[in-house]
């Protein structure tokens, strides 16, 4: 799979993505927004999401669960989310499956998806946190040189850069980050090859390499 955005000439399939500037930027969604409150307009900012839990998510932290229970570290981080969602970020648990969220995207006024809503499939797989979760963009997906159509994102922390200590709202800030600095509305380069692949498939053979994203 390629997702080149470079003109340089390579041997070899790449992907595009930005584990190393995704990585610096990810911690400072939430607090880049709120340091600037005192001197950007508010219009300027993300809207503060409502954090009131949908009823399967009030249901799903009713449970008090052990430790050992393959769902607690799943439950841990839907109340931190819930407790203190990052700007622009919102959460609910699809139907009855506690292990598939959708993660609303509301996009603030100081980039060029201004005013513009996108949602996030997150599922998480059996041996999570050893490995990530699978997450795309459902439709309408973003223009951007790193999201292809079909929901797929080009993020190395959906692969190999993946730490077990990461949850499922870091993920969300690092795509929201990359939205956020995107300069111009562009697919990625082999698009065509890559929209009709089922999203949300292990990144296990992708190839990163960019570090401008």
């Amino acid at each position: 799979i390629e997702c080149a955005i470079d003109s340089a000439p390579r041997k070899k399939k790449q992907i595009t993505s930005s584990a190393k500037s995704n990585t610096k930027s990810t911690p400072n969604v939430a607090t880049d927004e709120s340091s600037s409150t005192k001197k950007d307009e508010p219009s300027k900012l993300a809207k503060k999401t409502n954090a009131r839990p949908d009823a399967a998510s009030k249901k799903f932290l009713s449970n008090n669960l052990k430790s050992s229970n393959p769902n607690y570290r799943i439950q841990r981080e839907l109340k931190e989310f819930l407790t203190s969602p990052p700007p622009g970020l919102s959460v609910k648990i699809s139907g009855k499956n506690v292990r598939l969220w959708i993660i609303t995207l509301s996009m603030p006024n100081n980039c060029i998806y201004a005013g513009e809503t996108y949602k996030l499939r997150v599922q998480f797989p059996n041996d999570y946190p050893t490995s990530p979760p699978s997450v795309y963009f459902l439709p309408p997906t973003p223009r951007h040189e790193h999201v292809y159509t079909n929901g797929d994102i080009c993020l190395s922390l959906l692969g190999k850069d993946w730490r077990p200590i990461m949850t499922a709202q870091s993920l969300a800030q690092a795509i929201m980050s990359i939205l956020c600095g995107a300069q111009g509305k562009s697919l990625p380069m082999d698009n065509s090859r890559h929209a009709g692949n089922k999203p949300g498939q292990k990144q296990d053979d992708w190839v990163y390499h960019d570090d401008n994203c």
